[in-house]
């Protein structure tokens, strides 16, 4: 959840205060969760709308450098690592540049390996709804990216 919650906030104090946030709420609410989904679903949902009331309070998301650095590490070759390095401040600057809703979609996808009813349980929509932000994060994420191609 903290991972989730930093990557879509680019922010660690925001993240920590989030999933704080999203585990007292949940804690309060555990008397009301009925099972419909799993568990973990609907932590990831929780820790979604409070990071969305977050942004709307603060209605800025700079990107930060520390925003993919529990990505895989590279590399020990120097050329490789800076290459890397390299990469993933253009992918951070190209989820930053995409609408949150696509941002989440990918992250929720591509990084937390939720399945389509999962994503769409968290966001509260539809797995079509899912699928078409994800296609169209990946294709502005290729866009932006074309030059690392």
């Amino acid at each position: 959840m903290f991972r989730y919650a930093r990557r879509m906030l680019n922010d660690q104090g925001d993240a920590e205060e989030v999933v704080q946030d999203a585990f007292v709420a949940a804690w309060k609410a555990l008397p009301d969760f009925r099972g419909d989904a799993p568990l973990r679903t609907w932590l990831f949902t929780i820790t979604g709308r409070k990071a969305v009331d977050l942004v709307r309070k603060k209605r800025a998301m700079p990107v930060e450098e520390t925003t993919l650095t529990d990505l895989p590490a590279p590399g020990t070759d120097p050329a490789g690592q800076a290459v890397q390095a390299g990469l993933l401040d253009a992918l951070g600057a190209a989820l930053a540049e995409l609408p949150w809703l696509q941002r989440a979609v990918w992250l929720l996808r591509e990084v937390e390996q939720m399945s389509y009813a999962e994503i769409a349980s968290v966001l509260n929509t539809t797995p079509t709804v899912v699928r078409g932000q994800l296609s169209r994060a990946r294709v502005g994420l290729q866009h932006r990216l074309e030059a690392w191609r």
